[in-house]
């Protein structure tokens, strides 16, 4: 199967959060997604999230890292507990830090092993694909 790796997200919303809601974050919220495959859209999945972790970075900001990736599901877990998305961006792909690629069109030179990893997703891609 599928190789499912990490989505780190910062997500900052438009109120403090309470303790008691990040623990319901990283233990799962129930909340409806449709699938998009393939441009066409399957019926609406209403389901808890999977377990993630969740960690509160200052009073209206914290970070996410998700292993599945339903659509809107940020949003949707936060709209769940009464907050709203102010902003939300994501901070790694792979193993790949995104820190400092504020806007479309900001790239970073890849080296050591960040480029080894790249590397090696496309080498499985091209020959297991």
């Amino acid at each position: 199967g599928k190789t499912k790796t990490p989505k780190v997200y910062e997500v900052r919303v438009d109120r403090p959060l309470r303790k008691e809601d990040v623990s319901q974050l990283a233990d799962g919220v129930v909340i409806t997604t449709v699938a998009q495959r393939d441009g066409n859209r399957a019926k609406p999945l209403t389901a808890r999230t999977k377990r993630c972790e969740v960690i509160k970075v200052a009073p209206r900001c914290f970070r996410i890292v998700l292993m599945e990736g339903r659509n809107r599901q940020i949003r949707k877990m936060c709209a769940a507990l009464g907050y709203e998305v102010v902003d939300l961006h994501r901070v790694k792909v792979m193993d790949v830090d995104l820190d400092g690629l504020n806007v479309p069109g900001d790239w970073k030179r890849l080296e050591g092993a960040e480029l080894d990893l790249v590397h090696d997703v496309l080498f499985r891609s091209e020959h297991l694909g």
